[in-house]
């Protein structure tokens, strides 16, 4: 009863302000209150336990009265609290309550909100917005936009480097700016499905401007990455591409001794589509195929083969059958689960890899690893990585070690 009671009484203002935290069954209330109490006002700290049995399930709820205090929070994630002997896991949490429509529990990705956006008065330039928000932190970008209805004043888009400077900058900036986190563009999405395309969005007005110089309807172009024979030219590409029609520009990006890279905008997805059937692996000149990309697709690969270039080489995966199961690692993939050649390959850098493989159906699974220490550093390495769109959640596999615990009992 307890229970529900401290689940209706915390407000879900101001936004994000609640962590979500997974920790050991035995750990109180009292030890999560002081092991955060560094980090803000903690408006409330609900530990859940079982209706039945009144024991903790191993996780728990620490609602501050600022969003920056539970950003402060998240740097806890991996730290121990006094007497325990296992790190704790410490997530933003969107909402106690499961989303109707669909019951599947809403996500946060902290690490997508890093943008802004605030009313400023027109008389303001980029440069004077960004020496203003610097005080709360390091800008990367400010975009301004003027209001069509009103021209005293412009829409600012502000980026900063962490969750935690943003939200600084919401709570700390002039409030007749009104500033609110700008929305990751999924989620902008889904709000334009929603609407009716009523929804303004920065993204595909910034999108629009890499793709041409030619100014046109946002949205609507669609631009491919291509990599070809640096005995090319801008002129032959031209007349290659121009071959599927509705190609709106051409234009080399880089160029070095083997290679050229270049972007090819068509004016819709059917366009660029018969492009990609037409000349991706196309031999020009012969023996050097062209490959042709998305510019999403080539972006996400790319991005992906950067982060796991970092932790280290990938490495032999065991045989499963001839091979035992020391330790597993669960993980969840948000908000979409990719490929399992994909998970194996962020998984096996660490050595010691059996097996990968995803609940069917689902968007979670486990990968079981022939060594602990193996098991522990993807656990700690992979938890929060961004695959791509996916970002991963890793945690310590609960049921397999409840099972070892309970063994010499049996026996």
């Amino acid at each position: 009863m307890q229970e529900h009671m401290g689940r209706r009484e915390i407000s879900e203002e101001p936004p994000m302000s609640r962590l979500f935290v997974i920790c050991g069954r035995q750990i109180t209330k009292e030890q999560l209150m002081h092991h955060f109490q560094d980090d803000g006002q903690i408006e409330e700290c609900v530990v859940i336990v079982d209706k039945k049995t009144g024991q903790g399930k191993g996780v728990a709820y620490v609602k501050f009265t600022k969003t920056s205090s539970a950003a402060r929070g998240l740097r806890k994630n991996g730290t121990y609290i006094e007497n325990e002997t296992r790190p704790i896991k410490v997530m933003i949490s969107a909402s106690y309550q499961k989303k109707k429509e669909d019951g599947a529990p809403e996500e946060v990705n902290e690490y997508k909100f890093r943008r802004l956006f605030a009313v400023v008065p027109s008389s303001k330039d980029e440069d004077s917005i960004k020496k203003e928000f610097c005080r709360f932190g390091s800008v990367t970008q400010v975009r301004l936009v003027p209001d069509k209805k009103n021209q005293s004043q412009c829409a600012a888009y502000i980026t900063f480097t962490s969750f935690l400077e943003t939200a600084l900058a919401i709570e700390g900036c002039d409030p007749n700016y009104r500033a609110k986190f700008c929305l990751p563009r999924e989620t902008l999405n889904k709000e334009k499905e929603t609407t009716g395309g009523k929804f303004e969005s920065s993204n595909g007005s910034s999108r629009k401007r890499t793709h041409s110089p030619e100014t046109g309807r946002s949205g609507v172009d669609v631009k491919l990455v291509v990599i070809c024979s640096n005995s090319l030219n801008q002129d032959r590409l031209w007349r290659i591409f121009d071959i599927a029609p509705g190609m709106k520009y051409c234009n080399i990006v880089t160029q070095n001794d083997i290679n050229i890279t270049a972007s090819v905008v068509y004016s819709s997805k059917d366009e660029a589509q018969r492009a990609v059937d037409k000349i991706h692996g196309l031999e020009y000149p012969i023996g050097e195929r062209i490959i042709v990309r998305y510019e999403n697709e080539f972006r996400d690969e790319i991005s992906t083969n950067d982060v796991l270039s970092q932790l280290g080489p990938p490495k032999p995966i065991l045989n499963a059958q001839t091979t035992q199961c020391a330790k597993k690692a669960f993980f969840i993939c948000m908000p979409e689960a990719v490929s399992v050649k994909l998970l194996q390959d962020a998984f096996c850098r660490f050595g010691d890899l059996i097996n990968v493989y995803l609940i069917p159906g689902k968007r979670h699974g486990y990968a079981a690893f022939a060594s602990e220490v193996a098991a522990d550093r993807a656990i700690q390495q992979l938890h929060g990585i961004q695959l791509g769109d996916c970002r991963l959640k890793v945690l310590e596999c609960m049921e397999q070690n409840e099972t070892k615990k309970r063994r010499p009992m049996d026996v």
